[in-house]
């Protein structure tokens, strides 16, 4: 058994969580003998232009990735017609963000860059073989002890393992532990946008992911480690902290919980 790290998305803020990175996922892995490939797909916007998250004008560091130490990278420009195709069929139905399709642009750049992902990572990986899938704009608080999740996972002859919090309605799609064949659906649930958003009535993160998962039976265990979005500013979303019980102290984070 061989584990893939594959990191997506944009980069945002990785000077802000690579620490948390490091410490909770690289760290681990090493102690416990393991040295995994680690992939990674990102789209570099010019800016960041988004009023839901309260991010305006703000710059992309297009060199931030290499604080992960990458075996295999692509780097492509977030450029509107990458997702237009499933954009359109996001517009066919109502917007459940409420913010003009933004959010659903957002999230259609975050599929395709999965899916962009795992085209690095099939050729490398085989029937035994599990992949971490990880957002580089989160600041992980909890040690994830991959092996012993692995472990655990198989002997529950589960799939697939998502965090247990923020579900909204569906399942949480920040970050994932998946078998290969889970890999593989998880990373190209792009190609189900027009079969979900038929079903479901718009498209939504949470409820996208459900329905994949759903339609192809995968088993899913829940993870309790817990992972804040972190703004291209360096602050955390509000939500999560509030979800947490978490309060900003010194510039850092604490925990009100034991």
């Amino acid at each position: 058994m061989r584990i893939f790290l594959g990191f997506f998305g944009i980069t945002r803020s990785l000077r802000h969580t690579i620490g948390s990175i490091t410490k909770h996922i690289f760290e681990p892995l090493q102690q416990a003998g393991f040295a995994p490939a680690r992939y990674g797909h990102f789209h570099l916007p010019d800016g960041i232009f988004n009023r839901r998250s309260g991010e305006f004008g703000l710059a992309i560091d297009r060199e931030e990735a290499a604080l992960l130490e990458l075996q295999g990278c692509q780097l492509d420009q977030q450029h509107p017609a990458l997702i237009a195709e499933t954009l359109a069929i996001a517009h066919r139905y109502p917007d459940p963000y409420g913010d003009n399709y933004s959010s659903a642009a957002n999230l259609c750049f975050q599929l395709r860059s999965l899916h962009e992902l795992w085209n690095l990572i099939e050729p490398q990986i085989t029937e035994q073989d599990w992949v971490v899938f990880l957002r580089p704009d989160l600041l992980y608080l909890d040690r994830l002890d991959l092996p012993n999740i692995v472990a655990g996972l198989s002997r529950q002859n589960a799939d697939l393992a998502v965090p247990a919090w923020q579900p909204w309605g569906g399942l949480n799609d920040r970050f994932a532990i998946a078998n290969a064949r889970a890999a593989q659906i998880y990373a190209t649930r792009i190609t189900r946008v027009e079969a979900a958003t038929k079903k479901i009535g718009a498209l939504h993160a949470e409820t996208l992911l459900a329905f994949t998962v759903g339609a192809q039976r995968l088993r899913v265990g829940r993870l309790q480690q817990r992972a804040l979005r972190i703004r291209a500013n360096g602050k955390p979303a509000q939500n999560d902290v509030v979800c947490f019980g978490l309060s900003p102290v010194g510039g850092g984070l604490k925990a009100n919980v034991s």
